[in-house]
């Protein structure tokens, strides 16, 4: 019998395919396989934590200028203001084919016949922070990834030893991913690189754009007498060039702040085979550089 890893219940007739990042923001890859995240589970992260996470300013400002869409293949649709004729109108735009679609026909109207020729939509370079849904966002992406982590051959194994009914190590971390129990967990967020950056790996010899990326970060804590170390470990990720990281075990982010002080700022995200090729920021003043002194 499969036991879903987040309610404990039964999962052998889930359909349910977990994607550890949404498949609107790009992920195709870093999945869980049926039966490891019930249906009921599945559902309840796609639309109460990820729809209503995606529906914020920032993400739909950011999906819509980086060309990430639905995963129906759908472009984003972002709220634009026609100052000269005082309306509003969602619009979206079709970078390959250089089409711009505006769904309000009085703005439409207003633009063919001249009256209407600017319009202004609003600056988002980051989430707000202190976000309750991206803070359980993340909770439910580090869970999964422990998990993914381990390997699919690991997983049962996994389950067993560390998220089932008799260990459940991370139960803090489950039940407030999945249920808003607990106290607010902690994050770190920060711009890391810019929107549109492609990095060529030496080891590899590709050139790339790196949309996500995640690993799991290790900080030593205390070391004691018998040779023995306590250590912290962290979730880290980046979307669109900003990492955001928490630890599995502790809401207290605060281990990792430190970390990042003593270390020049450094992400353990760093990979030393990959370096900076081109940046579409450069050329396309839509997407959001680092440290970009238009932002005040």
């Amino acid at each position: 019998m499969s036991v879903c890893i987040f309610c404990h219940k039964d999962s052998s007739s889930s359909k349910s395919v977990e994607h550890i990042i949404p498949e609107s923001l790009g992920n195709k890859e870093h999945i869980l396989p049926k039966g490891y995240v019930c249906d009921a589970c599945n559902n309840y992260f796609s639309i109460k934590i990820e729809k209503e996470l995606l529906a914020q300013p920032y993400f739909v400002s950011m999906r819509r200028r980086n060309d990430i869409r639905t995963k129906h293949g759908r472009f984003v649709k972002e709220p634009f203001i026609f100052p000269s004729i005082m309306d509003i109108s969602p619009v979206s735009y079709n970078p390959k084919e250089k089409i711009v679609y505006i769904e309000n026909d009085s703005v439409v109207n207003a633009i063919i016949s001249g009256k209407c020729n600017k319009a202004i939509s609003f600056f988002y370079d980051e989430p707000d922070t202190h976000n309750t849904l991206m803070s359980r966002f993340l909770t439910k992406c580090a869970y999964e990834y422990f998990l993914y982590n381990m390997g699919k051959d690991n997983y049962d194994l996994c389950i067993q030893e560390y998220l089932g009914r008799g260990k459940d190590l991370l139960k803090e971390l489950r039940e407030y991913a999945r249920y808003g129990i607990g106290k607010y967990w902690q994050y770190n967020q920060r711009r890391i690189y810019s929107e549109g950056d492609y990095y060529y790996n030496q080891n590899e010899n590709i050139c790339y754009e790196i949309l996500h990326e995640m690993k799991l970060f290790v900080k030593e804590h205390k070391h004691f007498q018998n040779g023995n170390v306590e250590a912290e470990i962290y979730f880290v990720m980046a979307i669109a060039g900003i990492e955001y990281a928490i630890c599995l075990s502790d809401p207290d982010i605060s281990g990792y702040k430190k970390w990042i002080a003593e270390n020049n700022d450094l992400s353990p995200l760093k990979d030393d085979a990959e370096r900076l090729s081109f940046s579409m920021a450069d050329v396309n003043p839509m997407l959001i550089k680092k440290n970009d002194d238009r932002i005040h």
